[in-house]
């Protein structure tokens, strides 16, 4: 269901019933900030979305359902097709996925992170037509693509991020302060890459929170941006011209850096998955509530 709005008006299990629980205990509390977003519509009914992408040539929008625990392979989750206007065109678009997570577009192909493996679909045909496996992996979560074509993949559990290149999988770059990488974002010449932090706890809480990195394709360095210093239990990363936006999944909140400082741009509910920038519009996908909602930045 379809909610329109005036914008003028390691137990991956515990931590879900933690957030509930610190949900349910949160009193209204007057920010602090002025918020710039202005809701545009909200949809409803989905299935623990997690992730999603805009495709303006074809006016669509993919969501991820992860439908179950989030390292639970069960075939049940899958990708749901929304318009740009907020209506659902097929709910249950490419299933018998486990529990997917990252997505990306390029060109006519979308790629989907699902625990182990990345499916390659075909979006004109809707089919599934490559899989790439990969055993090592713990929790494959986020995807960005290159502009030469190549697949960056991060792994929140098992540390790392993995690259398809030339129709292969491989592990590709590892390091200390990337146990626990997730949000991913292809800039220039660099990959952006937003952690989930460090000493993570069995409610997934973490001893130091995440940080966003610059990684020198060229040379390996990686860099931690400017102002994105331990922020928070980071998931989505995305941009508009020069500012980045990032989720803070635990939290709910929601932070843009520029200029070399960061800032609270809204505080949404805890479980703020990976969020979506199409032109002036930002989608956030809300995973216990199993909402996807558009704002106009």
């Amino acid at each position: 269901m379809k909610t329109w709005i005036n914008n003028k008006g390691l137990s991956l299990k515990s931590v879900i019933t933690t957030s509930a629980v610190i949900l349910s205990s949160l009193m209204v509390i007057t920010p602090t900030y002025a918020s710039e977003l202005d809701l545009l519509w909200q949809l409803d009914n989905f299935d623990q979305p997690e992730s999603v992408v805009a495709n303006p040539p074809k006016k669509a929008i993919y969501v991820s359902n992860i439908n179950g625990q989030p390292t639970e392979l069960n075939g049940k989750g899958y990708i749901s097709k929304v318009s740009v206007d907020g209506k659902m065109l097929k709910k249950h678009w490419i299933t018998n996925l486990d529990a997917p997570k990252g997505i990306a577009v390029s060109g006519d192909n979308l790629y989907i992170a699902d625990m182990q493996r990345v499916h390659q679909v075909s979006i004109s045909k809707g089919l599934i037509i490559n899989q790439f496996q990969v055993e090592q992996a713990k929790m494959l979560n986020d995807i960005t693509i290159a502009d030469d074509g190549t697949v960056y993949i991060s792994d929140l559990l098992g540390g790392g991020i993995y690259r398809i290149s030339d129709n292969q999988i491989s592990s590709w770059f590892s390091h200390e302060n990337l146990a626990h990488p997730n949000g991913l974002l292809w800039r220039k010449n660099e990959l952006l890459v937003a952690t989930w932090g460090l000493g993570m706890n069995d409610d997934f809480t973490t001893k130091t929170a995440g940080s966003i990195y610059a990684l020198n394709i060229k040379n390996s360095n990686l860099i931690a941006i400017k102002g994105a210093e331990q922020l928070g239990n980071l998931d989505g990363l995305a941009q508009k011209d020069n500012t980045l936006y990032v989720s803070d999944w635990i939290s709910g909140d929601l932070f843009k850096i520029e200029n070399d400082n960061s800032s609270k741009v809204h505080i949404l509910k805890p479980g703020l998955a990976d969020i979506g920038i199409s032109k002036s519009i930002l989608f956030t996908p809300s995973m216990h509530d199993g909402k996807l909602t558009a704002w106009q930045l």
